[in-house]
C-alpha cells in the first residue's frame, strides 16, 4: 500500500493563513491510556500532510487503510475501535507539519499518539525537507515522548517525521497502532506565494506586497528573543543557479521588509535560500509549480542553551540482523550499538563499508580469559557492507580474541 499527496496552496489564497489564537492557544489532549500530553501551541503542533506510508506484511487489514487517520489532532475512538493506522508488521509512514516545524526546546519536543494494548517499538527519524534524514532511533514502546536535543544542532527546524514500526509484534494486531504526530517543541510557519510579493524572475517587492505581508505579520509578537527565519523557494524552471540567486534575493528582500517596516531587529532575522531543492508539489504542471514559488517565514524563539551547538549523538542506523535488531551511533571515533536488546558493539569502521570491534553480552557459550566492559562473555565482529550507503552486511564473529570466521551475523537498514 502506498499513498502520497502534497498539501496545496489555493491559488485563490495569497498565503497560508496564519493561526488563530484559538489554534495557538495552549491545549492538553489525550494520550489513549488515560492521561494527557499539553503542548503549548495547541492544534497546529500536529502532523497535518500525508507525505507516504507503506504497510507492513502482514498488514492489520482495514486498520492498515486509512493513514489519513494519523493526520490532525489525537482523536482516537476507543468505543469504536477507529481513527488511528496500523503500521502493519514493518509498516513505513511518513508526515509533515506544514503551518508549524518542529524545534528543540526544554524538554520533550515530540509525541507520538500510539494507543492499543500493545505498545509496539518504532524507529523515528526527522528531516527539514523529507530528503536529509536525522535518525533518532529505536523508539521503545510506551516511550512517547522525544527530546531530539541530543541528535540535532542549536535551532534547527525539521517538517519531517519517518516512523517505522520494528516488527516486535507481526502476530494477531501487527505494527504500532498511531493516532497523531505532535510536537510540543513547535514554531508557526507562514508561507507566501512569490506571485504576490515579486514579478516574475524579480526580487523587488511589488507595490501589493505590503498588504500581504502586513497581514502575515499581523499575529507575530514581536518581543524579546522572538527569532524570524525567512526562506526563499522556487520551482525548477530555469537552471539550478539562477534559481538559487533568485531565491536568495526574494529572501533578502522580504527580511529587509521585516527590519525596516515590521520593526524586528536585524539580528532576530534570517535568511535561508533553497533555490528549487525543496519542493511542496510537483513541478510538472502549472499549479505545481506555483506553489513551489514561495517565501516561507518561521517564527521561533531563542533555542536552549547548549554547551555545544552540534548535535551529541549520530545515530548511524538500525538494522534486523540475524542476531536480533542492531542499532550502531558514532560517538567521537567509536561506534558504539545494542543488538538483541541488550547485547552490546563496539568498535570503529575501518573503510566506508567495513565495521570491525567487539560483541558483549552477559552470557554466552563460552567465557573468556579477559574482559570488555566488564564481562568475559565477548568475541570479535566484523561486518562488510555491500556499499558506503550501509544498507545490507555481511558479518562474522567470534569468541573471545580468535580471529572473526564464524558465518551467519547478516544484516539489512531498518532505518
Amino acid at each position: 500500500m502506498y499513498y502520497k499527496h502534497f498539501v496545496l496552496i489555493m491559488g485563490a489564497i495569497l498565503f497560508t493563513l496564519p493561526a488563530t489564537a484559538e489554534d495557538t492557544k495552549g491545549k492538553n489532549y489525550p494520550d489513549g491510556h488515560g492521561g494527557t500530553v499539553y503542548f503549548p501551541q495547541g492544534d497546529i503542533s500536529f502532523a497535518d500532510e500525508l507525505v507516504s506510508f507503506t504497510a507492513g506484511d502482514p498488514d492489520a487489514g482495514a486498520a492498515s487503510e486509512r493513514p489519513e487517520e494519523v493526520l490532525n489532532i489525537p482523536d482516537y475512538d476507543s468505543v469504536q475501535g477507529t481513527k488511528y493506522l496500523s503500521l502493519g508488521c514493518g509498516g513505513v509512514l511518513v508526515v509533515a507539519f506544514t503551518d508549524n516545524v518542529l524545534i528543540d526546546i526544554a524538554g520533550p519536543d515530540l509525541y507520538i499518539f500510539e494507543i492499543g494494548p500493545n505498545i509496539e517499538p518504532t524507529a523515528l527519524a526527522i528531516s527539514p525537507d523529507g530528503e536529509t534524514w536525522t535518525r533518532v532511533g529505536k523508539i521503545d514502546g510506551g516511550k512517547a515522548e522525544i527530546d531530539i536535543a541530543p541528535y540535532v544542532p542549536r535551532g534547527a527546524t525539521y517538517r519531517y517525521v519517518k516512523l517505522v514500526d520494528m516488527k516486535q509484534a507481526c502476530g494477531g494486531y501487527p505494527g504500532a497502532d498511531i493516532d497523531a504526530v505532535g510536537a510540543i517543541g513547535s514554531a508557526t510557519k507562514i508561507s507566501l506565494d512569490s506571485s504576490v510579493l515579486f514579478d516574475t524572475g524579480k526580487y523587488e517587492l511589488k507595490d501589493s506586497a505590503t498588504a500581504a505581508l502586513e497581514e502575515a505579520l499581523a499575529p507575530i509578537d514581536n518581543a524579546p528573543g522572538v527569532k524570524l527565519t525567512v526562506e526563499g523557494h522556487t520551482d525548477n524552471v530555469g537552471s539550478d543557479e539562477d534559481n538559487q540567486v533568485l531565491s536568495e534575493n526574494r529572501a533578502a528582500s522580504v527580511a529587509a521588509f521585516l527590519v525596516e517596516h515590521g520593526g524586528f531587529a536585524a539580528d532576530a532575522v534570517d535568511t535561508r535560500a533553497y533555490g528549487e531543492s525543496r519542493p511542496i508539489a510537483t513541478n510538472d504542471t502549472d499549479e505545481g509549480r506555483q506553489k513551489n514559488r514561495r517565501v516561507e517565514i518561521t517564527i521561533t524563539s531563542d533555542p536552549p542553551e547548549r554547551t555545544d551547538d552540534e548535535a551529541a549523538i549520530n545515530i548511524l542506523g538500525i538494522w534486523e540482523t540475524s542476531e536480533g535488531l542492531m542499532e550502531l551511533q558514532q560517538e567521537g571515533e567509536t561506534v558504539v550499538g545494542i543488538y538483541g536488546g541488550t547485547a552490546k558493539i563496539e568498535g570503529a569502521f575501518t573503510s566506508d563499508t567495513v565495521f570491525e570491534g567487539h560483541w558483549i553480552e552477559e552470557q554466552s557459550d563460552r567465557s573468556c580469559d579477559s574482559t570488555k566492559q566488564e564481562s568475559t562473555h565477548w568475541g570479535k565482529i566484523r561486518f562488510e557492507f555491500e556499499t558506503p550507503a550501509r544498507d545490507t552486511f555481511t558479518g562474522t564473529w567470534s569468541y573471545c580474541d580468535d580471529a572473526p570466521a564464524t558465518t551467519g551475523w547478516d544484516g539489512t537498514r531498518v532505518l
